[in-house]
């Protein structure tokens, strides 16, 4: 959390009360046209162990004039002081209970708002959605949260900074589909492996895949463990003589693509591996207004019990 007075920028980070956040704001970003520039509100919460990232990361976009930046991490405090930088505030260790308070007054309210969740009392969670405009799930180990969006899901749009990380190889998958036999041949799919680093990316997918398609009887999913650097390596859908592959290239700089199926001849082809940092990540979900009805799906099958 001190990064948001450390890092480098042209606007001097000033310690403020709470109520006195919105004059402070004024005074250090004194531009006329600053406030109409903004997007959106992103609001980052979590445990502070977890709020570097965020905070780096949302410093960008304020930094950017593109949003109001709010950073909160959880705490023990009722009332902390504020640490504002240019468009984005930090507040240290307040009560979880009072972070949606801390959210109504500090967002833009003619603006959506987009809440980056990192962690913290589940119950947080919920009081946030009637807030939200959108959540942005993002924890080592996600099933409470995914349990909980799922009662959520009429109050808020939902999605998952894993979710966002996986669009390019959900769509090459999908892509596949777009040749006539491979529809044909979706039925006979037998097995699924996924080969990665990040054992919930995979169950991602896999939910994603079985939850989309129809695939007749279904098929057995094997998940393997790989590199930790990359959450997915590979990914093979196949049967007794018939695949479907996308794979990491060297240096993972690329995804080599490959089809084999019955009635149609075997191709392959190499596309760039999208580079998704969580700026390109928040960028493209500050851009989605609707509900993501795949991801919502997705969920639903990983928690069903």
């Amino acid at each position: 959390m001190e990064n948001v007075v450390t890092t480098a920028t042209a606007i001097e980070a000033r310690e403020v009360p709470f109520s006195e956040i919105a004059t402070a704001m004024v005074d250090v970003c004194p531009r006329a046209g600053a406030m109409r520039a903004l997007v959106a509100t992103v609001v980052a919460v979590g445990p502070p162990d977890r709020l570097d990232l965020a905070t780096d990361t949302l410093q960008i976009l304020g930094d950017a004039g593109t949003v109001r930046s709010i950073v909160i991490s959880e705490g023990d405090e009722a009332a902390p002081s504020a640490r504002v930088a240019g468009n984005t505030v930090a507040l240290k260790g307040l009560k979880p209970q009072y972070v949606n308070n801390a959210v109504a007054a500090l967002r833009l309210s003619s603006l959506p708002t987009l809440v980056w969740w990192r962690g913290g009392r589940p119950e947080t969670l919920d009081e946030l959605a009637d807030l939200a405009d959108r959540i942005v799930l993002d924890e080592d180990e996600p099933e409470t949260s995914w349990r909980r969006a799922v009662k959520l899901f009429e109050a808020t749009a939902f999605s998952d900074l894993r979710w966002a990380r996986l669009t390019q190889w959900r769509a090459l998958m999908a892509h596949f589909f777009d040749i006539p036999e491979v529809r044909s041949a979706a039925t006979q799919f037998s097995r699924l492996r996924i080969r990665g680093g990040d054992h919930v990316s995979a169950e991602l997918f896999a939910a994603w895949l079985t939850s989309s398609i129809s695939f007749g009887a279904g098929f057995h999913v094997e998940i393997e463990r790989g590199d930790e650097g990359a959450p997915i390596q590979s990914i093979h859908l196949l049967d007794q003589d018939q695949e479907l592959m996308l794979r990491t290239g060297a240096g993972r700089t690329c995804i080599e693509t490959a089809v084999s199926v019955r009635g149609h001849r075997s191709v392959s082809r190499i596309v760039a591996l999208a580079d998704r940092t969580p700026v390109d990540a928040l960028t493209e979900e500050l851009m989605i207004r609707a509900r993501d009805l795949a991801f919502e799906r997705t969920i639903q099958a990983l928690v069903a019990d």
